[in-house]
């Protein structure tokens, strides 16, 4: 057999055909990927994804051997000696390359373009789908080992119909002779250690290191939305001093101009003259659109944010404008559309009741949210930078990235689709009194839901790492309220839109006190069920969010559990953006008061966010 191709589509490839990925193929038993003949350029700039790269990337850099030249990977990403494509077909060829005849034991090794072999005396062999992995990223057929007495005679691999590959061994056909050779030997590639022997496809033989990305701008769009104005202009949107949408971003990198100078040329290139009535009401208008840009500069200005904090607050507003850019259903354009037919415009009249008893300021359906999925590398042995040995030896895990090619730059495959999503905005207001109820902060006197989101800019560490909790206690409270909701929502969702609550995934903007909950699902389709929830199970979904503060595991859970477990409020962990961290059902519901004489009462009497 040599290389075959395979008509799959993009998204097939991505998950089931990769590159040194091995998986079955029509007749043979095992294949292994091979580099596609065909890629395209993908349609996300790769300066967007580093930072998730060297998020990804780090843990492997950091836990690599001295030496093994495995912690280069972030020189990769910060040099951008990567690319993002995607597979327009894929190829494989046959792996493993061994045979094991299941009468007389008899193990033989061909060429990959030699055809199956035969047994002399039992007729053809079959493919033995068992292969040496190791966590350095080797990957290799079985090999047979020569007799201790050298005689030539071929070995044969004994003992297979056990599930233990530990009781396998090598016999000389020959001479009769055990080898003391084990069939799981000494790794080959790096020598720390021996490898494992495992059938294929299996998950440990190919671990794909894949990275999410919500909101990705096209490759013409990047260039709108990382000037250097664009931190600053994405806060001013968020304070609503800025129109919201890409156009403005983009416009608001652009350098001032006199309007009294650009008006002149304009009306000279229009042949407009100065006593022209035309010429006044442009010149008017250009003024007007001046001074609306130094007004938003104040505003920011007025936050009196440092460099690294506006950055950190800048690209979580940005992440917001985008989103907001796509393809957006608010309430309000429900109510509007709905004219006309009575039950519906009485159902979403409702929704804003809702919202109030809830603390929410606003729900969005984005119809047409960009998301790509890009597998940078992959590992073997493990998923993770560290495992541990039955014996509780620590055992670092390489990175790979996948074989250059023709290319000088390293291949990352990816696809880039759509997908829906609802954006939950929570009330700035209601969270400051909540704020303070707690007894968090001292009462601030903000009046309105717009000075209470310039409190919370101010007040509010943004928040960067998704493993640690923030040291800020206010940021630490906003994130364990935001995320706590954001969890309740999504159950709420799950039991209505036709999937899975693992199939459902969220993105927290806890400076701006607003979470999105967005179908993760691996389709090049959008089902419609969050859209479907939206405009006619909505009402239904947040009655549920705070029908039952309880858990089975209470009292223990909510006051001494952290308020959160796997009966309440956790959901799986590919599915959390922190990993079930920062979570705490007492944030919603308030604390339960300590029994009189208590010791140690909670340090946070927490209220609810939610009065019942």
């Amino acid at each position: 057999m040599t290389t075959v191709e395979m008509d799959r589509t993009n998204i097939q490839v991505l998950w089931r055909h990769l590159p040194e990925q091995p998986f079955n193929w029509q007749g043979i038993a095992s294949v292994i990927g091979r580099p596609p003949r065909q890629v395209s350029v993908l349609d996300v700039h790769e300066d967007w994804v580093a930072p998730m790269l060297h998020r990804l990337i780090e843990p492997f850099a950091l836990a690599a051997v001295p030496g093994s030249g495995a912690g280069l990977g972030l020189d990769i990403i910060e040099h951008r000696a990567f690319e993002l494509v995607k597979a327009e077909s894929g190829q494989a060829e046959r792996f493993p390359n061994t045979y094991l005849c299941r009468t007389c034991d008899s193990f033989r090794r061909v060429q990959l373009t030699d055809p199956p072999p035969g047994c002399a005396g039992h007729g053809p062999m079959k493919q033995l789908s068992y292969v040496e992995v190791h966590n350095c990223g080797h990957l290799a057929e079985l090999q047979a080992p020569r007799c201790v007495r050298n005689c030539g005679a071929a070995m044969r691999l004994c003992n297979t119909d056990r599930f233990r590959t530990g009781k396998w061994f090598w016999l000389c056909s020959g001479c009769r002779q055990r080898s003391r050779m084990p069939v799981a030997r000494r790794c080959q590639s790096c020598s720390a250690g021996n490898v494992q022997v495992i059938r294929v496809p299996k998950s440990s033989a190919y671990y794909p290191q894949q990275i999410t990305v919500l909101n990705p701008p096209t490759r013409t769009q990047y260039d709108a939305v990382s000037h250097d104005s664009v931190y600053a202009a994405a806060i001013a949107q968020a304070l609503e001093v800025l129109p919201p949408g890409l156009d403005e971003l983009s416009a608001a990198g652009q350098a001032p101009q006199d309007p009294d100078d650009t008006v002149r040329q304009m009306a000279a290139k229009l042949q407009i003259t100065a006593d022209n009535p035309l010429f006044e009401a442009m010149l008017t208008q250009a003024r007007v659109t001046t001074g609306r840009s130094q007004a938003w500069r104040e505003e920011v200005d007025a936050l009196e944010l440092d460099g690294e904090r506006l950055a950190a607050l800048g690209e979580e507003c940005r992440q917001l404008s985008l989103a907001l850019d796509a393809g957006r259903l608010t309430a309000g354009e429900l109510l509007t559309g709905a004219a006309g037919d009575s039950e519906l415009v009485a159902r979403y009249r409702g929704y804003q009741e809702l919202f109030d008893r809830h603390g929410i300021s606003d729900i969005t359906l984005l119809r047409e949210l960009p998301v790509a999925f890009v597998v940078a590398g992959y590992t073997r042995g493990s998923d993770r930078a560290v495992s541990s040995t039955p014996r509780g030896d620590a055992i670092a895990t390489t990175f790979k990235f996948f074989e250059q090619g023709r290319s000088s730059r390293f291949p990352m495959y990816g696809i880039r689709t759509e997908t829906e999503g609802l954006l939950v905005r929570l009330d700035p207001l209601r969270v400051v009194e909540w704020l303070v109820a707690s007894g968090i902060v001292a009462d601030p006197g903000p009046s309105s839901a717009a000075a209470a989101r310039r409190w919370l800019f101010r007040a509010i560490d943004p928040v960067t790492s998704i493993f640690d909790p923030p040291d800020n206690q206010i940021s630490k409270a906003v994130l364990a309220l935001t995320h706590s909701v954001s969890h309740r929502f999504m159950k709420a969702l799950a039991a209505r839109c036709g999937l899975n609550v693992d199939s459902l995934a969220e993105y927290l903007f806890p400076s701006n006190t607003a979470f999105l909950i967005y179908a993760n699902t691996r389709s090049e389709f959008i089902l419609g069920g969050l859209e479907h929830v939206f405009r006619f199970d909505l009402a239904d979904a947040m009655d549920e969010l705070a029908a039952e503060t309880r858990c089975v595991f209470d009292p223990p859970c909510r006051e001494a559990g952290g308020g959160a477990c796997a009966a309440c409020l956790y959901v799986f962990e590919a599915t959390c953006c922190r990993f079930n961290t920062v979570l705490d059902r007492n944030t919603l519901f308030g604390s339960i008061p300590p029994p009189p004489g208590a010791e140690n009462p909670a340090v946070i009497s927490w209220q609810a966010f939610w009065p019942r």
